[in-house]
């Protein structure tokens, strides 16, 4: 079969561009209002514990889930142009929502002892609700704007809006955190990072409800036979609600690939969630590291970077052959390049891209379309980085890396005792100088939960008189051990208030294999859902029954992010070394499952434009 995109229109391309792409910006946005929560968490500190966030975000997986047995047949009966215009301005309303019970809480005086776990999953289940329209929307819509043999170039389109839109969640909405904090030092300001995407939710809004349609025909061309599962059907009435879901639920590749994809939603949110918590509660890794928050300083590196890229497309434009193909990669290269910089969501935005790009061009290139081979390499790479991740768990010890200026310690120090308490790891380092009584100003220490709090609380729990402006310390400095009082970095808290000791631990291992590991873990997982999730529903769904189809199958990935998150919310809170462990099974599955499928391909006939 021919390569059918050469025989579109140059029109119809590019009204096929202005269609997917904003809506594939709204996309983004949505994952901008859907991963906000781990960033707020982590900024939040123990305002809202793991096991908080566990359940909260768990809460939200399953609505998730469970709102595609509704959903899926609706955007199939309704079209994905309303399916998107409901999930943009749902999901902006929840985030505002979230945002303001946040505002209000952090002013409460009291939040250590307010109802977040409660009042945040009920609002976060809602927003997750209104998500589960987008990936069905956006399915439903470019099934009617792209043959199958063309998909696997849609699997990348996929992939990146998704990297883009975890490049939003993490990177910019850290971004927004730490500008907030030079505006107002020392003022929780997480509540921007739900109400800025709930604005731009907003705005997309607004442009999709002028700009997207739901085929071709909508737009002013003609609709044409894309070769999947609905070729050669007349009729182009939606199914009966019973029929379709006969026609899905009975379909034993469909029914495969949902069940893969429970893994990789398991793979995937156990990766891309709970990494940058490790990497700032275990390894203490500061705000501008790269596999944190990352920094654009050096900006005319990045302009270069973006100049190069620009040209390149332009001169890519105008080539033809070798040429314009290399000139393309170049471009790409010179365009994610800045992003390796851009802290944890920059990296997951590369990994994202290029696995998604790969997976679809290495399905319809060397394996006539078909997407379970492709997706079973990126699966035997997912498994060994599990397998490798588990060597590279290392707790730290109590030997200082780095120190502030004022915080009384130096580079080289190991700490043994810190507010009376024995020190073995850096762990133990963070707890004891979090519950070493403060200074509460309208409110009084809880011991129970090492925070100043305006509940009623047994104040003869505390082990000592509240900080007089020192902790107490053991150190062995230069082979000799020493008493010392260290300056208490925040003697007077308000309640919800947490001190952090200004030291970072000395590492057994660098951070950057660990990096590497679950960067070409994010890679595979990312270009594997892309691939089955974007691109096999509608191979295996057909035009006709795509969206519920994308709708069983990504509630089956929430299924498996539910179960991650629920799990790894108690598992880390007891030890971090069963992280991969937790990991290993669900990428052994996943891997077994897809060879099982290896010559599945939608039978159907080609069809022209």
């Amino acid at each position: 079969m021919s390569d059918l995109k050469f025989n579109h229109s140059f029109g119809f391309r590019t009204r096929r561009f202005i269609n997917w792409f904003p809506m594939g910006l709204t996309y983004a946005l949505l994952y901008m209002g859907r991963y906000n929560l781990t960033v707020a968490k982590t900024s939040l500190g123990d305002l809202m514990t793991k096991e908080d966030f566990g359940i909260i975000f768990g809460a939200g997986t399953v609505t998730y889930a469970l709102s595609f047995l509704i959903n899926g047949p609706l955007i199939d009966r309704i079209g994905g142009r309303k399916g998107i215009l409901i999930s943009s301005a749902g999901s902006a309303m929840a985030n505002l929502g979230m945002g303001l019970y946040l505002l209000h809480l952090i002013g409460s005086g009291d939040p250590s002892n307010a109802p977040l776990r409660l009042i945040f999953s009920i609002l976060y289940s809602i927003n997750m609700y209104f998500q589960s329209y987008g990936a069905v929307s956006i399915v439903k819509v470019n099934a009617h704007w792209f043959h199958v043999r063309e998909r696997g170039g849609f699997s990348g389109i996929f992939g990146t809006m998704i990297s883009s839109g975890i490049f939003l969640a993490f990177t910019v909405n850290g971004w927004i955190l730490d500008l907030a904090a030079d505006i107002r030092p020392g003022v929780h300001m997480e509540w921007l990072v739900f109400v800025v995407p709930a604005a731009l939710l907003a705005v997309f809004f607004v442009i999709e409800f002028f700009l997207l349609r739901d085929t071709p025909s909508c737009a002013g061309h003609a609709d044409f036979d894309t070769g999947d599962a609905s070729s050669g059907e007349n009729s182009s009435e939606p199914y009966k609600v019973l029929d379709l879901f006969k026609r899905i639920l009975t379909n034993p590749i469909i029914m495969t690939v949902a069940i893969i994809e429970l893994c990789t939603g398991v793979l995937r949110n156990g990766v891309m969630h709970w990494f940058p918590i490790y990497a700032r509660e275990v390894w203490v890794l500061p705000n501008e590291h790269m596999l944190i928050n990352g920094n654009w300083e050096h900006w005319w590196i990045i302009a270069a970077c973006f100049g190069v890229a620009i040209v390149s497309g332009v001169l890519a434009a105008v080539r033809k052959g070798k040429g314009r193909a290399v000139l393309i990669i170049l471009g790409a290269l010179a365009f994610l390049a800045p992003f390796v910089q851009a802290g944890w969501g920059g990296l997951l935005f590369v990994a994202g891209v290029i696995g998604g790009n790969v997976a679809g061009w290495v399905s319809d290139l060397f394996f006539q379309s078909r997407r379970a081979p492709a997706a079973a390499g990126l699966y035997a790479v997912l498994l060994a980085c599990c397998i490798a991740m588990v060597f590279l768990m290392a707790r730290p010890g109590n030997e200082v890396q780095w120190a502030g200026d004022d915080s009384g310690l130096n580079a080289g120090d190991r700490i043994v005792e810190l507010a009376g308490e024995k020190i073995e790891g850096w762990e133990d380092v963070r707890a004891a100088a979090v519950c070493w009584p403060a200074q509460c100003l309208d409110s009084v220490w809880d011991a129970e939960t090492c925070m100043c709090t305006t509940a009623d609380v047994n104040v003869h729990e505390a082990k000592s008189r509240p900080s007089s402006g020192t902790i107490p310390a053991v150190l062995l400095r230069d082979g000799v051990r020493i008493s010392v009082d260290l300056p208490d970095p925040k003697m007077k808290q308000k309640a919800g208030d947490q001190r952090r000791i200004a030291a970072r631990p000395v590492l057994p291992i660098s951070p950057f294999w660990m990096g590497v590991i679950v960067f070409l873990l994010s890679l595979c997982v990312i270009g594997t859902h892309g691939l089955l999730s974007g691109t096999a529903t509608m191979d295996f769904g057909g035009r006709r029954g795509a969206a519920t189809a994308v709708g069983i199958i990504d509630g089956f990935v929430y299924l498996g992010t539910a179960i991650q998150s629920i799990s790894l919310g108690f598992i880390t809170a007891r030890n971090w070394v069963y992280w991969p462990l937790f990991l290993i099974p669900f990428a052994v599955i996943g891997f077994v499952l897809l060879t099982r499928i290896w010559n599945a391909k939608p039978a159907a006939q080609g069809g022209g434009h």
